[in-house]
């Protein structure tokens, strides 16, 4: 049976920056499954709560993402039948005073936001209880505990400076081919790779073409038009 990988849904906007959409999910990191959330309250308060498991959905997208030839029921099953599956993921913040308890149940404390030309730009930077910033990386989970914030406490974080206007747009659904250079949309930021294949899958939103893309870190994945776009320069 194979362990749940809190490695999972990737290219799929899981730390993207846009605190105007509903997000319902809370971040455990740039590579993770992110566990659905299944309660909110107090949100934009100084009570503001946000709980969240990992559903059968959230399994699903992982295997057709990242084991696309995997048979789809053993993978799922495989992801729900680990300890990390039945865990409850819990977040809270205090709003007002820009303090947040992210999923790892430590609190820090809102240090503004990251500059420009930085990965993450514009969004919201953090202190732990030392005093040291936490970084972006996936190991120090800093853009995970923007995104719980862009969660608990949308107003706020829609209130941060803008960052600098995004030079690169997405490409239409059927702007993509195979052999074409492009980036991907992974976890807190975008990573380089080229189109190997392109089909027609059938998905919750209807029949839609999807791209099978190799990226530059190594890693392999079946992604919809929206997760690319071309890359600049």
């Amino acid at each position: 049976m194979q362990r749940l990988l809190l490695c999972g849904v990737i290219l799929a906007g899981l730390l993207g920056g846009g605190t105007a959409l509903a997000q319902d999910w809370l971040a455990i990191c740039s590579k993770c499954i992110a566990p659905s959330i299944i309660s909110k309250s107090g949100i934009g308060t100084a009570n503001a709560v946000a709980t969240a498991r990992i559903s059968r959905r959230d399994a699903q997208d992982y295997c057709q993402n990242w084991m696309p030839d995997a048979p789809l029921e053993d993978c799922i099953r495989g992801q729900l039948a680990a300890p990390e599956a039945k865990q409850t993921y819990r977040a809270s913040a205090d709003c007002i005073a820009g303090r947040i308890t992210p999923i790892d149940g430590k609190t820090y404390r809102l240090d503004g936001v990251w500059g420009p030309g930085d990965i993450g730009a514009g969004r919201s930077r953090w202190r732990d209880s030392a005093g040291r910033i936490v970084g972006r990386d996936n190991a120090s989970g800093g853009l995970g505990i923007s995104q719980q914030w862009e969660v608990l406490c949308p107003k706020a974080a829609a209130a941060r400076p803008a960052p600098p206007p995004a030079p690169r747009a997405s490409a239409p659904a059927a702007a993509f081919h195979v052999g074409q250079a492009i980036e991907a949309k992974y976890g807190t930021g975008w990573v380089r790779g080229k189109v190997v294949g392109v089909r027609q899958n059938t998905t919750a939103r209807g029949t839609e073409t999807q791209y099978e893309v190799v990226l530059d870190n190594r890693k392999r994945g079946i992604v919809p038009a929206r997760m690319l776009r071309v890359p600049h320069g």
